[in-house]
């Protein structure tokens, strides 16, 4: 199918030489409309106290003309906009640096704990025995844990957590740092 003679927005055109040319509007456009310019400029007080330019545009095609000066009085001007942007972009880098100073100071303070902190290495001895109810008007879980060693007696661990899985490894935990 040819274009040769259909100059319909958004498709290629031959010129009369035969060198194709791009007839398609400029992004954020709307096709359908010609682009009108700006007949003068007025001054206008931005939010930030600056003075900025306002466009206008033919008194006929320009029915938003309040609502557009309204909009430029009730923000700051745009080198206000660009340095508060840079500022915000050096304050989040500076949160990024921090945050990456942070993960590692707490990687050089618990070795060996990796992504998972928390995670223990090893298992109980065989016949630990994890004993847990919960009561409901405290919406609490409590429990022990007894480990069996087979040169000794039996260790008892107590606690409460109001989940289940942070009572387990608090009992863990209470076991793991008695072999310390």
């Amino acid at each position: 199918m040819s274009n040769d003679g259909d100059n319909s927005p958004g498709e290629t055109a031959r010129s009369a030489a035969g060198a194709k040319r791009d007839v398609r509007p400029p992004s954020g456009r709307r096709p359908d409309r010609p682009f009108i310019p700006f007949v003068g400029f007025e001054d206008v007080v931005a939010r930030c106290g600056h003075v900025e330019k306002f466009g206008l545009l033919p008194d006929n095609k320009d029915r938003f003309r309040q609502d557009r000066r309204k909009k430029a009085m009730g923000r700051d001007c745009k080198a206000c906009r660009e340095k508060r942007q840079r500022q915000e972009q050096e304050a989040a880098e500076l949160r990024r640096a921090e945050k990456e100073k942070r993960k590692l100071e707490q990687a050089e303070q618990q070795p060996g704990q990796g992504k998972a902190p928390g995670r223990q290495t090893g298992r109980l001895p065989d016949g630990s025995r994890f004993e847990v109810s919960y009561d409901a008007a405290k919406q609490r879980w409590s429990g022990s844990l007894t480990v069996t060693i087979p040169e000794g007696e039996p260790s008892t661990f107590t606690g409460s957590a109001s989940g289940l899985f942070p009572l387990l490894t608090s009992l863990d935990r209470q076991y793991r740092a008695t072999l310390k």
